[in-house]
């Protein structure tokens, strides 16, 4: 069996997801191929001693926007704070907090489509791997 090309989190490159409760929850695929592949066998994993109410919550989708950080600021050094561990704006810089910044729904730029012998090598390379 090929070794899947599968993350845990989404990430550009990596667009499309299955969700398996009874398998590894969310997982992303570069190729929708892939994910379809993963989410059958999800599916017969239920089959083992006849069906589970849970098979319904197979799911698959493509993630079109995810949670980026912006504006990160790393913690100033302790030269730069005050004796409350504020910087000189007044930010309040608690002990432990490495950095600070706002998250928000970014969009995920597109996968490039690799097609003939992109494709190819590609696959060439995932089995190489595996």
């Amino acid at each position: 069996m090929e070794k899947q090309d599968v993350i845990y989190k989404p990430m550009p490159g990596y667009r499309f997801w299955l969700y398996d409760p009874d398998g590894d929850r969310m997982t992303y695929y570069r190729f929708r191929e892939e994910r379809d592949a993963a989410g059958a066998r999800a599916i017969e994993q239920y089959l083992d001693d006849g069906w589970s109410e849970d098979v319904e919550m197979v799911s698959a989708g493509e993630v079109t926007h995810y949670a980026q950080v912006l504006n990160k600021t790393m913690r100033p050094s302790t030269d730069d704070l005050d004796e409350e561990e504020c910087d000189g704006e007044g930010t309040p810089w608690p002990d432990g907090m490495a950095w600070r910044g706002t998250y928000t729904l970014e969009p995920m730029t597109p996968n490039v489509e690799l097609t003939g012998e992109a494709r190819r090598a590609e696959s060439r390379e995932r089995s190489e791997r595996g």
